[in-house]
């Protein structure tokens, strides 16, 4: 600390770890051959970090941070020929941002932009001689970069209103091969370009000991790719979430619905264009579900 106004932060994490591999893998019937792996591989890194904040009031605040990240390679229980183990991750980390209280502290914002740099990605990919199987290769570099703003707001007593997004650009370096395809260029899959929440919660109370709450929010999942190749991928939906309860010193009970306007989507799906008419096994995300519960606290 300096000045009470300035915080340095620094460290280094040391990581070793060493894996063992037995594994004999065989199926019945024998749709692919049998595989066996016995070998020992060892994996050492170093991960700096370091952080700088500058306090500008009492509840105010710019800060940055750069580090290195790592994780450490393995072994695949099954797997095609030749990928039975895979090697290490690293990533370089780089964000900066600032928080501010308005009005006395009833309003806050917080913003940060971001990037990430991956070298050697670790990624889950389907393994296309068994349904239901899959196993982790590395694909090469990525770099992921976007930013984050939070808001959050008390305009009166029993009033609160929030929102949040972000936008992140998520894509393959140049030289990047998932499962044999080149997929330079191409959007990391699962990864949205953007992700918003919006909403408000009113509380009203009841006497002394009893409060009457009700919340209502609105999340928003941008467009996203299934697979590495970016051959499929879900587009942008929002869910409609609502609770409205009661609360006292003890006891609460509430009434709750998701997915309020049974929004139709598929968050998951992996390639499989051996084993599914449509190329992509997927599962459908949550309908229209709503009950009741309650409970009682210590």
């Amino acid at each position: 600390d300096f000045k009470k106004r300035f915080d340095l932060t620094m460290g280094v994490r040391a990581d070793r770890e060493n894996k063992t591999g037995a594994l004999n893998s065989f199926f019945v019937p024998e749709i692919a051959a049998p595989t066996a792996v016995n070998a020992q591989k060892s994996f050492t890194d170093a991960s700096p970090e370091i952080a700088l904040a500058f306090q500008v009031r009492a509840h105010d605040m710019l800060y940055v941070s750069s580090g290195r990240g790592f994780k450490a390679g393995g072994f695949n229980p099954a797997s095609p020929a030749g990928q039975e183990s895979y090697g290490e991750e690293h990533a370089w980390h780089t964000e900066g941002g600032v928080r501010r209280q308005y009005v006395r502290g009833q309003v806050t914002v917080n913003a940060t932009v971001y990037l990430v740099e991956w070298t050697a990605l670790q990624v889950n990919l389907p393994n296309p001689q068994v349904p239901g199987q899959f196993y982790i290769s590395n694909v090469g570099g990525a770099r992921t970069r976007g930013v984050e703003v939070e808001f959050d707001a008390h305009p009166f007593r029993g009033v609160e209103l929030f929102a949040s997004g972000g936008s992140t650009d998520a894509v393959f370096k140049a030289g990047s091969n998932s499962g044999g395809i080149d997929v330079s260029g191409k959007e990391i899959s699962n990864t949205p370009n953007f992700t918003a929440t919006f909403g408000t919660q009113l509380s009203r109370a009841m006497g002394a000991s009893a409060t009457l709450y009700a919340r209502a929010e609105v999340a928003c999942t941008g467009a996203f790719q299934y697979d590495d190749a970016n051959t499929e991928g879900q587009k942008a939906y929002a869910l409609t979430n609502v609770r409205i309860g009661v609360r006292g010193k003890r006891v609460f009970m509430e009434a709750w619905v998701k997915n309020a306007f049974n929004t139709l989507y598929i968050p998951l799906a992996f390639s499989y264009a051996n084993f599914a008419p449509s190329g992509f096994i997927g599962e459908m995300g949550h309908p229209r579900t709503f009950g009741v519960r309650g409970g009682v606290t210590f």
